[in-house]
């Protein structure tokens, strides 16, 4: 497949993103407040600094959605009390118990403006103002994400081979071992840190794929959540679909 190909697939999987229901409104509201701040980031801070934003925001990226997800999502601590177990339950540990639903799949806005306003105050920290264009590629960039997420997970075949490259190894992830696998929209930072796995056959299947740990003795302790089986006996199969 050809680069112009490829284009056209990755832009016809977009679009079947954004015509589901459960996704549609994330993506435009997120893609929204990326434009608005964008025009006002080019009459306050300038063209100049506005491209070396997005430049800056692209090249984090993937350590941003690695240390996000293996650090924060995964954090099994976020269990121990019921504020915090409902909070996590909406914003990973229901995605896990069932990947398929719809539903779950995208993050909570309110978990979004806070990731942004983490971004945007450690910018601030660095010195790396005026601060318009660091929200706006925020926004922007996880509506990207918000898409590549959601078409790793809902039914129906892939067109590109970035869209299909990405829902394989995102279902690894998530049926086979949750500590391999953590970038969504590239696998950059699990090369980096060696997270990576691309063939199911060199992993054994992980009992905590879909709990993440919240089982046994742990969730005795802490009844806030609903407990998750093991993955079935099949389970392994399942890193073949969406």
């Amino acid at each position: 497949m050809n680069l112009i190909a490829e284009a056209r697939a990755i832009l016809a999987d977009a679009l079947a993103v954004m015509r589901h229901p459960d996704a549609r409104l994330a993506v435009i509201l997120y893609s929204g407040l990326s434009a608005a701040f964008f025009v006002y980031a080019l009459f306050t801070a300038g063209i100049l600094w506005t491209l070396a934003s997005v430049a800056i925001g692209i090249a984090l990226l993937p350590v941003v959605e690695f240390i996000t997800h293996k650090y924060v999502l995964h954090w099994l601590e976020l269990a121990k009390t019921s504020p915090t177990a409902q909070f996590w339950n909406r914003v990973h540990y229901a995605h896990h118990m069932d990947p398929k639903d719809t539903r779950v799949i995208l993050a909570h806005p309110a978990t979004v403006v806070l990731l942004v306003g983490v971004l945007t105050g450690l910018a601030w920290l660095l010195g790396l103002t005026p601060l318009a264009p660091i929200v706006a590629i925020s926004f922007g960039l996880f509506a990207f994400y918000e898409i590549v997420h959601f078409a790793c997970h809902m039914d129906g075949e892939t067109r590109s081979r970035y869209f299909a490259t990405r829902r394989q190894e995102h279902a690894l992830h998530h049926y086979i071992d949750e500590n391999r696998n953590y970038g969504i929209t590239t696998a950059i930072a699990d090369r980096l840190f060696g997270t990576r796995i691309i063939d199911k056959k060199t992993l054994q299947r992980s009992p905590t794929a879909r709990n993440l740990g919240y089982t046994g003795e742990f969730a005795d302790r802490y009844p806030y959540l609903k407990r998750g089986d093991e993955p079935p006996a099949g389970g392994a199969g399942k890193a073949d679909a969406h």
